[in-house]
């Protein structure tokens, strides 16, 4: 890359391309097992930018936790584990009896107080507007639109504003099973697909509220009361 290229392209632009860079030399097996990266000064004469630019790209490689800094400004590769292939799809956890409900309530109240107790924490203004946003759309949902996706959506919202993306991960690879959850209860309260129950809708908003107010522990109190209830409203019985 010549100097003029380096001067007319913007500097963010420049980053992203040395950070695509980077990531891409540390897949390469040499790397699996970790490693001290080339001083700083040689990374940027190598990829044929300044200091400042490869220090942006390699701020982004820490932040996610590919490379970490030790004694003063070296940077050392993380070993990367090879990751074995589960040996249960997700997609065979299919909801068929009672107890795979409960079950699968069971892991959702695990991760879900987890998710709205870190929400709180973090306490972040742009997350809690999308909260927000799914919480009005449950308020105003339209006659005939069906209430799962808006109520998928409030708990992915919490999810989304703990800043961890495995929350998320696990809550969408679950939307099957939590579909079907609610369409079984559904079909037991003998409630329209389109019905938004005010409930659900109340405690939604007091988890909500205890996020936005920066509460961890009254979050996680009142979305555990929200799984619980959800608990019940299906079974009819607390959950374990």
């Amino acid at each position: 890359m010549n100097e003029i290229t380096q001067q007319t392209r913007p500097l963010q632009d420049l980053s992203s391309h040395v950070l695509a860079r980077l990531e891409a030399m540390l897949d390469a097996p040499a790397w699996h097992g970790g490693g001290r990266l080339p001083p700083e000064a040689e990374l940027a004469r190598q990829f044929g930018v300044s200091r400042p630019v490869l220090r942006k790209a390699l701020v982004k490689m820490r932040e996610a936790g590919r490379i970490v800094s030790r004694r003063g400004s070296a940077n050392f590769v993380q070993p990367r584990a090879d990751v074995v292939a589960a040996t249960t799809d997700i997609q065979s956890l299919s909801i068929q009896t009672v107890f795979d409900m409960k079950r699968c309530m069971r892991f959702r109240q695990v991760v879900e107080c987890a998710a709205a107790e870190d929400a709180a924490r973090l306490c972040d203004p742009e997350a809690i507007r999308g909260i927000e946003e799914a919480h009005r759309r449950m308020l105003t949902l339209p006659r005939g639109e069906g209430v799962l996706d808006a109520d998928f959506a409030f708990h992915m919202a919490v999810a989304q504003a703990a800043r961890n993306p495995y929350f998320t991960f696990a809550l969408g690879t679950m939307r099957n099973q939590i579909k079907l959850t609610m369409e079984f209860t559904r079909k037991l309260q003998e409630r329209p697909a389109d019905q938004v129950a005010p409930r659900v809708v109340e405690e939604h908003g007091r988890v909500l509220e205890a996020i936005k107010a920066g509460d961890p522990a009254l979050a996680r109190e009142v979305m555990n009361f929200h799984m619980r209830q959800s608990v019940i409203r299906l079974l009819g019985e607390e959950s374990g």
